[in-house]
């Protein structure tokens, strides 16, 4: 059935917040009027009165509903071809109004009022719901990266001139898997609510009829995987800074009442090359408030990262907690300490197996050559037991943090003191001990390989307690690096950019995706 109105009468309207955002504003209608505008976390509010007390109209802030942004014709570089494009437009025009779109409704709601004021709203906006007009704001200059149902371009924002990984989706090929619609609607949501240096930060999301463009924060170093592929070793140094960002972006989400739930070398990038203090951690597929129950995936994650609780969870119905990602987080602190794999095996079922067991090696030669204080971090995240496991809370509190990096750093500037050189000397030397035997190491015993490229033992598909979701259909159709962002460069934008569609492969890569994928999907 059809919605009539944009606006929903005023006794629908549950919330008492009076916080947020106020405007005047001229509402366009046949009886153009003023009206005060009150845009809270969930609600666009309209009010009679200037002292907000008379609510009459309000639209809550969802998927339902676009916004569009009307401005004076923009400055174009050819002004014969169209100011659709982006990659025609020099500079925007001024903005001249706001029109709010619903699903399924004809007419829109448009506002007008002071640039300054205009300006306000779509900045509130921008960070909260899907807009209306991408190919127009946008220069497109190449393809970076592809998938069975997303492509990622090199973009720059024509506003502000900021580069962007734009993330086109394919709407019918996304909506028409299980659950895909609301996979990505709850990775945007997710994403919406995150702003932290160490997550990969979403600027705004566009949508049209057939795509949706997801415009991410562009990451110019490599996956935490690629370099291990590539046999890189961290120094202490480098793993201390990396475990630091880490911790603290995830501290951020469960504060946030978030858990990611698929923590893995992956999902952990850079913003710049050869800079482990741009640590991010990126790809929020699988995540989900801790109090959205049931979850729209109870028991997911990649085995062979996943925390004890939710890998041997046997009932759907029953939960657990934010904790779980600290011993994926665990597990990569571990893989960053010895080189190694957690739970080691050739085949998917065995790592499940391993993973389940949840029984660690902390007396591995390579753990003893780490810092005591980096190995008891290690165990107390590691814990399989949620209970008596850290919290990223505590852990950003452990010594490993505090006594041998801040305490003695804070000390080694303190000028009158009288031991400073013999201080400097021990621990130089300790760093240059602990540097060079993370050097001389390599993963020749036991390599680090994605879970999901591992072969499943044929005879054991149907163990239930091998299938566990590793993917939304989002992430399943996820991009793979056509090049290197490091190396990529502002040429001259894309011409033709369209809208993404299935890929004419599509149908092929879905069969093997789906006969690949059955035995992870967990089935009542």
């Amino acid at each position: 059935m059809y919605n009539q109105r944009i606006w929903n009468k005023v006794d629908q309207y549950k919330s008492n917040h009076t916080n947020g955002l106020r405007l005047k504003l001229l509402k366009s209608s046949k009886n153009t009027h003023f009206v005060y505008v009150l845009c809270t976390e969930y609600n666009i509010v309209l009010f009679k009165d200037a002292d907000y007390t008379k609510p009459y109209k309000y639209l809550p802030i969802n998927f339902e509903y676009k916004f569009q942004v009307l401005r004076t014709p923009p400055l174009l570089i050819n002004p014969s071809l169209s100011d659709k494009k982006g990659e025609n437009v020099v500079s925007l025009g001024e903005i001249l109004a706001i029109r709010f779109i619903r699903e399924d409704v004809e007419k829109w709601s448009e506002f007008r009022g002071s640039v300054s004021d205009l300006d306000q709203l779509r900045q509130f906006l921008g960070l909260k719901m899907n807009q209306i007009g991408f190919h127009q704001y946008f220069k497109v200059y190449k393809k970076i990266g592809k998938g069975s149902f997303a492509s990622v371009y090199l973009a720059q924002r024509i506003e502000d001139g900021t580069k962007m990984a734009v993330k086109a989706f394919c709407k019918n090929a996304v909506y028409k898997e299980e659950n895909g619609k609301e996979g990505l609607i709850n990775e945007i949501q997710i994403m919406r609510i995150l702003d932290h240096p160490n997550l990969m930060k979403l600027y705004e999301v566009y949508e049209t009829k057939n795509s949706i463009y997801m415009c991410l924060e562009l990451l110019e170093g490599d996956q935490l995987y690629g370099l291990f592929k590539t046999k890189r070793s961290f120094t202490a140094q480098q793993i201390h800074s990396i475990m630091k960002g880490l911790l603290e972006g995830l501290n951020y989400m469960h504060n946030k009442g978030i858990m990611h739930r698929d923590l893995k070398l992956e999902n952990i990038l850079f913003k710049e090359p050869d800079n482990c203090d741009s640590v991010v951690i990126a790809d929020f597929g699988l995540a989900t408030k801790v109090d959205q129950k049931p979850f729209l995936y109870t028991k997911c994650g990649t085995p062979g990262f996943v925390a004890p609780e939710v890998i041997n969870l046997k009932d759907d119905q029953l939960s657990y907690g934010s904790i779980c990602d600290v011993y994926s987080l665990g597990v990569i602190l571990y893989i960053l300490s010895t080189g190694q794999p957690v739970f080691k095996g050739k085949s998917y079922n065995t790592i499940v197996r391993r993973n389940r067991e949840a029984i660690v090696d902390f007396q591995t030669e390579k753990l003893r050559q780490v810092s005591d204080n980096q190995r008891s971090l290690l165990i107390k995240m590691l814990q399989a037991d949620p209970e008596l496991r850290i919290t990223s809370k505590q852990a950003l509190k452990h010594e490993y943090f505090c006594a041998y990096y801040e305490e003695e750093f804070a000390q080694m500037y303190t000028d009158d003191d009288p031991h400073l050189g013999e201080m400097l000397v021990k621990l130089n030397a300790e760093y240059i001990r602990l540097d060079m035997e993370k050097l001389k190491r390599t993963n020749d015993e036991d390599d680090i390989c994605k879970t999901e490229d591992l072969k499943v033992d044929q005879s054991q598909e149907k163990n239930d307690f091998l299938k566990i979701i590793m993917r939304t259909p989002v992430i399943t159709g996820r991009t793979k690096s056509i090049e290197s962002i490091l190396y990529l460069y502002l040429d001259s934008p894309l011409n033709g950019f369209q809208s993404p569609n299935l890929d004419p492969n599509t149908h092929h890569i879905q069969q093997i995706q789906t006969k690949w994928m059955n035995p992870f999907v967990l089935q009542n």
